[in-house]
């Protein structure tokens, strides 16, 4: 009865962290680079950081989908939808 319980259990927690865990879309990575472009306007010290940083989170959450040239396409068109907003803001 002990063994049911630890099976039931570790299939109940890998079952919830698998659907929580969320695919970046093209759109999300978008408005990601969005929020990196905004960053390079400052050109203090702290916001070549802050840019640097954000940059750096950006290609590592899109690293996954560099090869899937589908996925990039999309995204180049949704960050061409919002770039004029984006740089306006």
């Amino acid at each position: 009865m002990k063994s049911i319980n630890t099976v039931f259990f570790l299939t109940t927690f890998l079952l919830t962290f698998s659907c929580t865990e969320k695919e970046l879309t093209p759109n999300e990575a978008a408005q990601q680079t969005c929020n990196c472009m905004k960053l390079s306007k400052d050109t203090s010290e702290e916001g070549v950081k802050a840019f640097t940083d954000c940059n750096n989170k950006t290609k590592e959450m899109m690293a996954p989908f560099r090869e899937n040239a589908e996925w990039m396409e999309e995204w180049k068109g949704e960050l061409m939808k919002i770039l004029k907003d984006c740089m306006t803001e």
